[in-house]
């Protein structure tokens, strides 16, 4: 009888389902969002105008910047943390404010 090598044992980890339950963590709650509805779009959580043309619109959002490139842009409210900005959006940028990481969408 031929002797088998012995295999390492894979540690299973037990999947919990009340993890999909729990709650997310404290910081999840203060991220900035950003949404696009048509010709609006809707940030919370905008600290700031970095810039702004009728081709860009430069926002701090906290831990990132957020770029708007496109034509027509206007600011049509910025109340508290809530902006809200209409025109054609071609491009978004975001950044990472304390680094080089950048994302275009």
């Amino acid at each position: 009888m031929k002797h088998r090598k012995p295999r390492p044992r894979r540690s299973r980890q037990r999947f919990d389902p009340g993890s999909l339950l729990a709650q997310p963590p404290r910081q999840f709650y203060f991220l900035p969002e950003l949404e696009i509805r048509g010709g609006l779009i809707i940030t919370d959580g905008c600290r700031r105008v970095l810039d702004f043309t009728p081709q860009t619109i430069c926002l701090d959002l906290g831990e990132g910047i957020v770029t708007l490139y496109g034509q027509e842009l206007r600011i049509e409210s910025l109340s508290g943390k809530r902006l809200v900005a209409a025109g054609r959006v071609h491009r978004i940028e975001l950044k990472n404010k304390w680094g080089t990481d950048h994302e275009t969408l």
